[in-house]
């Protein structure tokens, strides 16, 4: 081997050993606070599925290490022309890493970062097992991810079930399609609501218990057209997102914080959200660049029967970009 190939492949080996070993860390620091951190905050804006997912194996060596970045503005289910409580954007810092752990299946962890190690909460977010196969030159994968944050109750606060397939069109065009369940059961302190929520604070909005339990189920779909550019596979994304929910928000008192010892009102919150969404895999052997940009093009929302209609929010564009060393 050269001696620059040499030197290349030890200082790659070298910095994705050491982004494993600063994630691997956040992990078990993140599985210390994610009962405290999420009890506060229910609702995160970081949330990595439904993002350009592949039904095959998108890294090598059995082992990549990302970074995923993202800025969501908050505000979705308020009136274009609202202002005051829900409108702060909230910027995501992510570290993901993901093993191949039989030939055929994936398994991956995603630890929040945006608190930064040791500063603020770094909680582990999801754990994600993807089995996946090809069938008649189509591949298809069963994506499963769970919230490991524990309430003291059976079961998860969030599970989220994906069915995923990619497809080559042609030798220059393949498509990628994602339709998937999630199932939200979670508990928050109302009074240590923040408006970083995905549903805009809705919660403190709406009530002023001591806590408050939240049920709900949301629906993603995901469909979107790769054009390939060069032999690595590098592309660019054109895709469409649809994003439904439906939450049931029930208030209880605190001294009997118990599941099912609910009292006060119950209150609904219904919505829909259409993106259309630009992106770039600039793909190399040992790295991959996905920057990526989201519009809103269609927003509805009911509030307790209040109804929110819009149509595209430009000043609603989401970005974010996503670093795969592999």
């Amino acid at each position: 081997m050269p001696a620059r190939a040499w030197s290349f492949a030890v200082v790659r080996s070298t910095v994705r050993a050491l982004l494993s070993a600063v994630l691997v860390g956040a992990v078990c620091a993140g599985a210390g606070l994610t009962h405290e951190a999420q009890a506060q905050r229910p609702f995160q804006t970081l949330d990595p599925l439904y993002q350009g997912e592949q039904a095959q194996r998108t890294f090598y060596d059995g082992l990549a290490v990302s970074a995923l970045i993202d800025y969501r503005p908050t505000g979705l289910l308020q009136s274009s022309s609202s202002t005051g409580v829900g409108q702060r954007s909230a910027v995501s810092l992510a570290g993901r890493v993901d093993y191949a752990l039989l030939p055929q299946v994936d398994v991956a962890a995603i630890v929040d970062l945006s608190g930064g190690i040791g500063t603020g909460p770094v909680a582990l977010r999801w754990l994600i097992v993807k089995p996946f196969w090809t069938n008649e030159g189509t591949d298809y994968a069963v994506r499963i991810a769970v919230d490991p944050a524990s309430e003291g109750g059976l079961g998860f606060r969030q599970t989220d079930v994906a069915f995923l397939s990619s497809s080559d069109l042609t030798p220059l065009v393949s498509t990628d399609f994602a339709i998937g369940l999630r199932r939200v059961r979670a508990g928050v302190n109302a009074e240590l609501l923040d408006d970083t929520g995905t549903f805009d604070n809705t919660m403190a909005l709406l009530l002023d218990g001591d806590r408050i339990r939240v049920i709900g189920t949301e629906m993603h779909v995901y469909w979107g057209v790769n054009f390939h550019y060069d032999l690595a596979g590098s592309n660019v994304a054109v895709a469409l997102l649809a994003e439904g929910a439906t939450y049931r928000y029930v208030e209880t008192d605190a001294a009997q914080n118990l599941p099912g010892a609910f009292e006060g009102a119950e209150n609904r919150v219904r919505s829909g959200i259409g993106w259309l969404q630009l992106g770039l895999d600039f793909d190399r052997p040992s790295f991959q660049l996905s920057p990526h940009v989201a519009l809103p093009l269609v927003v509805w929302g009911d509030v307790q029967g209040e109804s929110v209609r819009s149509g595209p929010r430009p000043n609603k564009v989401r970005v974010g970009l996503n670093i795969m060393l592999r």
